[in-house]
């Protein structure tokens, strides 16, 4: 029909075609979404119906399958409500799900891509900045949890294509913190990494070690998780309530070698074992702080190591797509605790938070 237009009528037409944002399918007119609301202390949060938003020129509309939950997630409801700078914010950082709508002037992604989110909404690649960190999802700016969610067209990313919706939502924060704790920036053959934990972000640690050929510590406080990891390829690990000085037990099982790669998860409590557990010219990779963040790192324990420590804060998009190649060319598949439903997020959130869960939990949208 339009080809049989012409002169002011069909350019007309022709503009508003082109401004469009191209849709794969039918949009509901209403979805569901949780909203941040202020409580008597802190906050809360809220399953409503709101409108299905249309992408604007340089962003996407997601059709959220999956979402995985961290441990800022609950922290934030537990936040200081003064100002209710969090009043009306959408939470949650990782999603996986499929475009199903994209603005005029976006390249490289089209309806049916199958996407994660990224933790920033516009750390494509190269060193961070300030205004990159300052636009975290969930957080500073608009998140996840919502069945559809207009997102930027630098805050997506192809999902690795092995891995289900469930399994891809795993990625956006923990994966890409552990990917750049191991693998991302060190080659592990043959070295020794360890990892605090058993939660998101240690698991991935020690499966990217694993599969890059590494020899693997694990620490916890239970045998019974202990085992687990051996399972997936842990080949030591160490109780650190029976051996409290766990730095000893490092260096006993290396042949007083130690750890080449160190992943600290705990923070302020355990920074001072993680030095003392570094092999000469080492790394320690701090990515956490369960126990806080403000602890000391001892500069005489680094200097007579040559050793070095580096803050990982997630990654880029490019950090992802090194990432995704990675898990398809090793098979690899997240370890995933526990899946709830939407409508059960506080559960969910209370079962993050209370439970000693090996891997991620996640919402099923």
């Amino acid at each position: 029909m339009l080809k049989a237009l012409s002169g002011p009528t069909a350019l007309v037409i022709l503009t508003l075609v082109t401004n469009m944002a191209h849709t794969a399918e039918p949009l509901p007119s209403t979805a569901r979404k949780v909203v941040i609301e202020k409580a008597e202390t802190g906050y809360r949060w809220k399953l409503i119906a709101a409108p299905v938003q249309q992408p604007g020129d340089r962003q996407v509309l997601v059709r959220v399958r999956a979402v995985g939950l961290n441990r800022g997630d609950w922290e934030m409801l537990g936040s200081d409500n003064s100002n209710g700078a969090l009043v009306g914010r959408i939470p949650t950082s990782d999603a996986a799900g499929d475009i199903v709508a994209v603005g005029k002037n976006v390249k490289g992604l089209r309806p049916g891509t199958r996407v994660t989110s990224l933790y920033f909404r516009n750390w494509t690649d190269g060193a961070a900045s300030k205004e990159i960190i300052d636009a975290a999802h969930g957080f500073d700016v608009d998140g996840m949890l919502g069945e559809y969610i207009v997102l930027e067209d630098t805050a997506v990313v192809a999902a690795p294509k092995s891995l289900t919706y469930e399994e891809a939502a795993t990625l956006p924060t923990a994966g890409l913190t552990a990917w750049n704790a191991t693998v991302g920036k060190n080659d592990l053959r043959d070295r020794v990494v360890l990892v605090q934990g058993t939660g998101g972000v240690s698991t991935f640690a020690l499966q990217f070690a694993h599969a890059a050929k590494a020899r693997v510590i694990v620490t916890s406080s239970s045998d019974d998780k202990l085992a687990r990891v051996r399972e997936l390829g842990a080949r030591d690990g160490i109780n650190y309530r029976t051996h409290p000085k766990w730095s000893e037990q490092v260096m006993t099982l290396t042949n007083g070698h130690g750890a080449d790669v160190v992943v600290d998860i705990g923070g302020k409590d355990t920074l001072e074992q993680s030095v003392k557990s570094l092999a000469y010219g080492g790394t320690l990779s701090i990515v956490g702080g369960l126990s806080g963040y403000d602890g000391t790192i001892s500069s005489l324990g680094l200097l007579n190591k040559t050793a070095s420590a580096r803050g990982v804060y997630v990654g880029s998009r490019a950090d992802y797509e090194r990432m995704s190649t990675f898990i398809d060319q090793n098979k690899l598949h997240p370890v995933i605790d526990k899946v709830f439903p939407l409508d059960q997020y506080d559960a969910a959130l209370q079962y993050l938070r209370t439970s000693n869960s090996v891997g991620r939990v996640l919402l099923k949208l």
